[in-house]
């Protein structure tokens, strides 16, 4: 079993080729980089892999966004980002979670990890160390970058998602953000 990390897929999204033409701009149009995006996701993640997804899912009608949460792999925990909200509503769209969070923090191969859809300027324990992860900026600077704090989203990283050991190794690189 394998554990990752994403953000902002922004499933649907018309026109999210215009606000992020590097990574974007390899699809013709919304269907292809909806089905390209599926195809991506399922050759990296298994069925018995895990998934946080920091927001952000899908920009789309809610049952459309159910269908795409259906074709993909893996186990999924949704950090809630401002474009969910509506789609929180429904309760397919719940279903297609093991869990749902508006923050959350967890302990993982002894690194405290941070997750909040947006980036936040102090988080629990960062100055001994813990590392932040968000979404929301699609790669846009965030003035966090000299810190344990990364944006892990697919404008930001150029993958659909990213192995949380990994975005940790190089979250770690950033030296600990003091207190004051």
């Amino acid at each position: 079993m394998k554990t990752w990390i994403t953000s902002d897929l922004h499933f649907g999204h018309e026109r999210i080729k215009i606000f992020c033409p590097k990574t974007r701009e390899r699809f013709n149009d919304v269907e292809h980089m909806n089905e390209s995006m599926i195809v991506e996701w399922n050759a990296l993640v298994q069925p018995e892999d895990l998934v946080y997804i920091l927001g952000d899912v899908a920009f789309t009608p809610t049952q459309d966004a159910i269908k795409i949460l259906k074709r993909l792999n893996g186990d999924k925990i949704l950090i809630e980002g401002n474009h969910d909200r509506k789609h929180l509503k429904n309760e397919n769209f719940r279903n297609c979670f093991k869990e749902i969070h508006n923050y959350l923090d967890i302990v993982y191969n002894k690194t405290k990890v941070v997750m909040f859809h947006y980036p936040i300027a102090e988080w629990d324990q960062m100055f001994r160390g813990s590392v932040h992860f968000y979404g929301h900026l699609h790669g846009n600077p965030s003035g966090l970058e000299q810190y344990r704090a990364r944006d892990v989203g697919m404008d930001a990283t150029g993958n659909i998602v990213t192995l949380l050991d990994h975005a940790i190794a190089d979250a770690l690189k950033g030296q600990p953000k003091s207190h004051y």
